[in-house]
């Protein structure tokens, strides 16, 4: 027995070794990427809510040309609606009035957002398609201003779930990554439920259902 322990200590050391240099190649061929860019979030309509913002990430990429990566990544977004009293400017530089005199809601917010975004890829030459799905948390934060000047301000969370398709054009320090996605944001539920006691007027569908991202991804 004690001839074998030599051998069993060298034979534990040696397997060390190797699990550390197995671990190191992993780590090396690892990609993380730095993901900065802006993005547009509404249904395309005028009469519907908008919104625009910032947003940031980092994707994490088992390695090179993977055909799975996951992105935690930071919004924060401003939407804004005005149910018809808002004038509006023409192609040729003039005004058309509003729709109605007295709005029945407007509103601006403002929404911090968390999110995890698995992707699947499809690597082609100088580009790559991918699938993704964005599992999204966060605060709305603003004013609400319904008939006869009546105003709420709050802060509530919300949660909603993103999918859609991407292209990434492949650069060899930073690539150019867009993307659209069908979202499943609302605001009605929150609206209706910050309305003034005795507001009987109907409130518009708050679908902010088209997710358009552009996005400068830094390789690093």
């Amino acid at each position: 027995m004690k001839n074998n322990y030599p051998f069993t200590k060298y034979l534990a050391v040696f397997i060390l070794l190797l699990t550390f240099s197995g671990l190191q190649s992993t780590v090396a061929q690892s990609k993380f990427s730095l993901m900065l860019g802006g993005f547009y979030n509404g249904n395309l309509l005028d009469d519907e809510v908008t919104g625009i913002g910032l947003l940031a990430g980092l994707e994490y990429m088992p390695k090179e040309e993977h055909f799975f990566s996951i992105e935690l990544r930071t919004r924060y977004g401003y939407y804004k609606f005005d149910d018809g009293t808002s004038w509006k400017q023409n192609n040729d530089g003039s005004y058309e009035p509003p729709k109605r005199s007295e709005a029945r809601l407007e509103y601006s917010l403002f929404s911090p957002q968390v999110s995890l975004v698995p992707k699947f890829y499809l690597h082609l030459e100088d580009w790559a398609l991918f699938l993704e799905n964005e599992f999204v948390g966060g605060l709305m934060s603003g004013r609400f201003k319904f008939m006869n000047d009546q105003k709420t301000k709050f802060t509530e969370p919300i949660f909603c779930y993103n999918v859609g398709v991407g292209a990434d054009v492949k650069g060899k320090k930073c690539s150019f990554v867009g993307s659209i996605t069908i979202s499943t944001l609302n605001f009605r539920n929150k609206i209706k439920k910050h309305k003034p006691v005795g507001y009987e007027e109907w409130i518009p569908n708050q679908n902010a259902w088209v997710m358009i991202n552009l996005i400068c991804k830094v390789h690093l």
